[in-house]
């Protein structure tokens, strides 16, 4: 007997070791006295998308989220009306119909009946009702939660949406200067350009209680008071366009007809959240997976700063049975290189890599070697206006200041060189390949840009010659001969070679510019941007909805994205018209996007607001077993729904 119980756990070991990539099996001896029982079923292999993330989620709030990386996780662990299929196509999600009227004034909307939000450890909390839709749009507008993408109410044209958004913003701006001018010190400033620290200290706080003060004015003669404008928020987002009918419908009113909102209506600036649930979790909420709900394909089970993003498959899912992943496992590792990130690909540990550099040649040939097209856009912001008011702030609210940087930056080394990946130097905002007119022989932004202004290319090319010319004179108009500029980027390899090639070129062709390179992390980096406090920031803008206008109304007066605070009255004037005004007709669809053709050459021709980098392209190594791989053109860039891997 004790020879067959010493064989059987032999055999017992053996299976086990042979069985590495399944859950640890146990054989017991068996009982000769019993009947012997039926073999278990073979434990099935789950299938994991192993990923790697460079960056933290800096917000996990669906009304508090501005970035990409949060965008992707909200995306794939949150369901709104729509959700986003092959080539970008919106097909219904939590929606199960939808009715839009003849004008286009008004959308139905029907829900599924019976889905349940999910906790973290997937059991169910309630159900998802018109309600919860109704709740977190008009989260949106609530001043303490400072939503910078409350423009998205707006741009989706709901009825009041446009007075809320402007009366919210004034009352967030109010509230921060006061943050401000009540933490105002006199140690934080120094000695500089021969003022003491206490005259700047005195300057930058008559600044603020004149601004202050403007604000509180403003208020008072608009509405009789500071407390009567909050007041009148109120009133405005309890009568925004959303009107509950019961628990499965819901109805939204434009104020103008808007070609793009159902796309919108996929974005996750538009998903639910339960109201009972976060109130429960107070401050806590979207703080950790515990304190969050789940209606999308998974659920967000371990969140370690900076280790990893583990997420499962969400079983209350109404469309469970599609979804084929049981689990999305992301290494973070902030900064990593992209020799690191190539060597965890061929060593099996992620199943797609991003190739740049030398990596590119090295690697670009391979069979499993994808190209990937991309929106996304990196540029040069420059701080005209934000924050505390410096020299070097009011040397780049000179236009030709800001010309002298586009002019003397030579773009085609970041593309070619650094990331040598099929990425493209721009000239240009709106990408190439973004978004074509019906009205022009359908084609696209760029080219129709070609055929107004010559703008195929951009505006303000490389010349580093009339680059210098522009910088001396307004050096000589400033009396200054030396000026230093902080530039803001991410921490990472690839984005310390770019910002080292514009350090050196700046200073190579502008006379006196130092340029001090400070990489951080991404939601500090995002922190410091739109406090103010940098020079020249490193940055980077993907579409959120298929329109030139997710591109050109950043840059209005004020704006939750404008972070040089550029301010152009003619500028708004054509946003408003083109937004929600006479050219959001039917019938002025050309002149529509004519005007924000022209839009774009005054952004960068006449004004250069920004200094536009490269569009951003790609050669990636990706496991041939993934199927359904499909990157988004806005919104999200994976919705991890449609992923298969091959067996």
């Amino acid at each position: 007997m004790k020879k067959f119980v010493s064989l059987l756990l032999i055999l017992a070991m053996i299976f086990t070791l042979t069985a590495c990539k399944s859950e640890e099996v146990i054989v017991e001896p068996s009982d000769p006295g019993t009947e012997p029982t039926e073999p278990a079923d073979p434990v099935v292999e789950k299938k994991v998308l192993n990923l790697i993330e460079s960056s933290n989620i800096p917000k996990l709030v669906t009304w508090q989220a501005t970035d990409s990386v949060s965008f992707l996780i909200l995306g794939n662990i949150n369901a709104g009306l729509f959700t986003l299929g092959e080539n970008g196509v919106p097909v219904l999600d939590m929606a199960k119909s939808y009715e839009a009227s003849a004008d286009g004034l008004t959308y139905t909307f029907h829900l599924r009946e019976g889905i349940q939000w999910a906790d973290n450890t997937g059991e169910a909390y309630a159900e998802v009702t018109a309600n919860d839709f109704d709740y977190a749009w008009r989260k949106l507008l609530d001043p303490a939660e400072a939503a910078q993408y409350s423009f998205m109410l707006q741009t989706a044209g709901i009825v009041n949406a446009g007075d809320s958004v402007a009366l919210s913003s004034e009352l967030i701006t109010y509230e921060q200067t006061l943050k401000e001018y009540q933490s105002l010190k006199l140690e934080d400033f120094k000695e500089e350009d021969g003022k003491t620290a206490q005259e700047q200290y005195n300057t930058a706080k008559a600044d603020l209680e004149g601004t202050i003060a403007d604000y509180e004015g403003g208020f008072t003669e608009t509405y009789g008071s500071l407390g009567m404008a909050y007041t009148a928020l109120d009133e405005l987002i309890a009568n925004l366009g959303i009107e509950v009918v019961d628990d499965y419908t819901f109805v939204v009113h434009l104020s103008n007809p808007v070609p793009y909102f159902v796309d919108l209506m996929a974005f996750p600036s538009f998903f639910p959240a339960n109201e009972a649930f976060v109130t429960e979790k107070g401050d806590k909420y979207g703080k950790n997976v515990d304190a969050f709900l789940y209606n999308g394909p998974f659920v967000f089970k371990e969140w370690k700063l900076s280790e990893r993003h583990y997420l499962v498959k969400n079983d209350l899912y109404w469309d469970a049975s599609n979804v084929a992943l049981d689990e999305i496992d992301y290494r973070v590792i902030e900064g990593v290189s992209n020799d690191t990130v190539v060597q965890m690909y061929l060593d099996g540990e992620i199943m797609t890599a991003g190739l740049s550099g030398e990596n590119v040649e090295k690697y670009g040939n391979r069979p499993d070697a994808t190209p990937r097209e991309d929106t996304v856009l990196f540029y040069l912001e420059m701080n005209q206006a934000n924050g505390k008011l410096t020299p070097d702030k009011v040397l780049l609210s000179d236009s030709n200041v800001r010309k002298a940087i586009n002019m003397g930056l030579d773009k085609t080394y970041i593309t070619d060189v650094i990331f040598a990946n099929g990425s493209l130097p721009a000239d240009y905002f709106v990408p190439r390949g973004f978004q074509g007119s019906a009205n022009h022989e359908n084609k696209d932004f760029r080219e129709v840009a070609e055929d107004m202004f010559g703008g195929l290319e951009g505006y303000n090319a490389y010349n580093p010659t009339q680059a210098t010319e522009l910088w001396n004179a307004a050096l000589t108009d400033q009396g200054r001969d030396l000026v230093e500029f902080e530039l803001i980027t991410y921490q990472g390899e690839t984005s310390g070679k770019v910002a080292t090639h514009i350090k050196n070129e700046l200073e190579k062709n502008l006379p006196g510019l130092t340029v001090n390179i400070i990489a951080l992390p991404f939601s500090e980096k995002l922190l410091r941007s739109k406090t103010g406090d940098f020079e020249l920031n490193y940055a980077g803008w993907g579409p959120d909805y298929p329109d030139a206008m997710t591109w050109m109304d950043m840059w209005i007066t004020d704006g939750d994205y404008n972070s040089g605070k550029y301010a152009n009255a003619d500028y708004d004037a054509v946003i408003e018209a083109t937004k929600s005004g006479e050219l959001t007709a039917p019938d002025k669809a050309k002149d529509r996007f004519e005007a924000l053709v022209q839009l774009e050459k005054v952004l960068l021709e006449d004004d250069q607001v920004i200094v536009p980098l490269y569009q951003r392209a790609g050669i990636a190594l990706r496991d041939p077993a993934l199927q359904n791989w499909f990157p988004q053109s806005f919104g999200p860039d994976y919705l991890f729904k449609w992923v298969d891997i091959a067996k």
